[in-house]
């Protein structure tokens, strides 16, 4: 078992690395934001959005899989896993840029340009994101940090030298920041020394396929729900209330990277130590919702309470947008940082079946209320609609989770080992 000095340094560098990504990728937005105009930055936004959902079906595909099922195995044996895990990351990268390069033709416009560059980056972003779920699965956090750090560096020294030549067309910001990325992924598989095999893809999906039915399917029917919502944000209202979303996110975005930070540290964690009994995994995931809970809580009241000269300075004419939606959005931030336990309990244990039903039941709950309050309010509704949808289903997660922790679902558990009975 892990010494408690070891855990508090993994979990202290895998802090350090989700806040330096969280704080890349605000001060991106922001930049890109007051360099633009409120209809680029939308465009913009849709492109940041296409990333995270790339980004999300990634970590469901090889991400996730790789921390549940090999966090225990040896460094070797580890980069092999990686290895292949990436080949699979590859391969659906790929695919989606097919479709993204043909989006873009046919748009043709800002946002067709954003897409098109989408297209170039989406694969070395993906894989770079999938080098950090592996350095976070064998515990090696402090490199997760610095291909982060390399990244920022990169992608903030690309940004200042074409904002020093004037040049402000989206399309070309889009792409200097995804080639930072790419660099990033590069530098990783060297520190891994594991690059992609594409060749392990198909092998990988046959492996793992079980797992990754419900991983994805939660995505899909929960992350997916949301982000298909929020990309029907500019198709029922405007591509103004998609950048109003987009601005309260970046705001968000500290506590959005705090809650992947939990995942990624208590995931493969508690995957690794299969002996703990009921009352050590239900104390974990009750300490770690609260723990991100009070965060998120102290976090939002301070966002509310940013006055208006600051919030233009950063946002520029988007800051209104913003501000419309940033209590409805910073209240589902508090919500799901109180249910950040349950989840992670669930995925440790390799419940993902169960995570995938609770979705099932959340993906109509968000839909259903995120269509008609777009139409009907823009951005406000859509965002009050969202918070609403985490509220429903929040029980659901105590309930399962609570559950699992006390054994009964002891012999569903889907990964490498056999979850121990409580």
């Amino acid at each position: 078992m892990a010494s408690g000095r070891a855990l508090a340094t993994r979990a202290s560098w895998n802090l350090i690395d989700q806040a330096l990504y969280a704080l890349a990728n605000m001060l991106l937005v922001m930049v890109v934001a007051r360099e633009m105009s409120p209809d680029d930055f939308g465009s913009f936004s849709i492109g940041f959005l296409i990333y995270s959902i790339g980004v999300a079906v990634a970590k469901a595909a090889s991400g996730q899989p790789l921390q549940i099922s090999h966090s225990a195995e040896t460094p070797e044996r580890f980069r092999v896993e990686v290895s292949r895990s990436n080949g699979a990351t590859l391969a659906l990268a790929l695919a989606g840029s097919a479709g993204l390069v043909l989006a873009g033709l046919i748009l043709g416009d800002a946002t067709g340009r954003v897409l098109l560059a989408m297209a170039i980056c989406l694969p070395g972003l993906m894989i770079q994101d999938n080098y950090r779920m592996a350095f976070f699965a064998n515990g090696q956090a402090h490199f997760a940090a610095l291909i982060d750090f390399v990244k920022a560096v990169l992608q903030f020294g690309l940004l200042w030298a074409l904002i020093v030549m004037d040049v402000s067309e989206v399309g070309i910001l889009t792409l200097s920041w995804g080639v930072a990325g790419t660099l990033s992924a590069v530098v990783a598989a060297v520190l891994l020394s594991s690059w992609p095999d594409p060749r392990a893809c198909v092998s990988w999906f046959r492996e793992k396929g079980s797992l990754v039915k419900y991983l994805m399917g939660m995505y899909v029917l929960g992350l997916g729900a949301a982000q298909l919502g929020q990309m029907l944000i500019p198709v029922f209202g405007t591509a103004r209330d998609a950048g109003s979303i987009r601005a309260a996110d970046t705001l968000r975005g500290p506590l959005n990277v705090l809650g992947q930070a939990a995942l990624a540290f208590a995931v493969p964690e508690i995957s690794r130590r299969s002996e703990l009994g009921a009352r050590a995994r239900l104390k974990g995931m009750y300490l770690l919702s609260a723990a991100i809970g009070v965060i998120a809580t102290v976090y939002i009241t301070v966002l509310l309470l940013i006055p208006d000269w600051m919030g233009q300075f950063f946002f520029g004419e988007s800051w209104a947008g913003a501000q419309s939606v940033l209590l409805p959005m910073g209240l589902l931030s508090i919500v799901a940082g109180f249910c950040s336990g349950p989840g992670a309990l669930l995925l440790g244990m390799g419940l993902a079946k169960k995570t995938f039903r609770i979705n099932v039941l959340k993906a109509p709950v968000l839909l259903g209320m995120l269509v008609p309050g777009t139409l009907l309010w823009g951005a406000p509704g859509a965002a009050w609609a969202m918070l609403a949808a985490e509220i429903v289903v929040a029980p659901a997660w105590y309930i399962t989770a609570i559950r699992a922790g006390k054994g009964r679902y002891s012999g569903e558990a889907d990964r490498v080992g056999a979850t121990a009975e409580a």
